[in-house]
């Protein structure tokens, strides 16, 4: 199978960014000589755009509750160059990380009345709540601020 129609194969699967398309066709041995123009002609023709997967990828990922953090380290994992992740964050409307992060925290202190909990029992969900909007990409600054706000 010629490079193109596997890349035309990949691509009816999933979206994909430039770089993912690189290393799928590296993994099905094809050399770069053959690679590069397969992607030149797929962005060419907008089968391949990398601002406009990072601006879906954001989207879907704030539908997810993700924080930007952990949205541009992925971005970055998929080769995706910087300064497209800045443009496209530009282009995108971001929630209220604080707003979305409380959202969270609630949900992992539920119906738990924080005042009478222990001292030790506080830190322990501190930490729990703390991990968890960490883990999803909120930066320090709003673990913090929801941590002083709920507990």
């Amino acid at each position: 199978m010629d490079p193109m129609e596997r890349a035309v194969r990949y691509l009816n699967a999933r979206m994909s960014t430039c770089h993912q398309m690189k290393m799928y066709l590296r993994r099905k041995g094809y050399e770069d000589e053959e690679i590069e123009p397969v992607i030149e002609e797929l962005v060419n023709y907008g089968y391949l755009d990398d601002l406009k997967y990072s601006r879906l990828f954001m989207e879907a990922g704030f539908e997810k509750g993700r924080g930007m953090d952990r949205i541009r380290r992925e971005l970055i994992q998929k080769g995706v160059d910087r300064d497209i992740i800045k443009e496209a964050e530009e282009d995108v409307e971001k929630p209220d990380e604080f707003t979305v992060a409380m959202e969270i925290a609630r949900g992992i202190i539920e119906n738990r009345d924080v005042d009478d909990l222990e001292r030790e029992e506080k830190e322990k969900l501190k930490a729990k709540v703390a991990r968890r909007l960490a883990g999803r990409g909120y930066t320090s600054d709003v673990i913090y601020r929801v941590i002083g706000k709920l507990i």
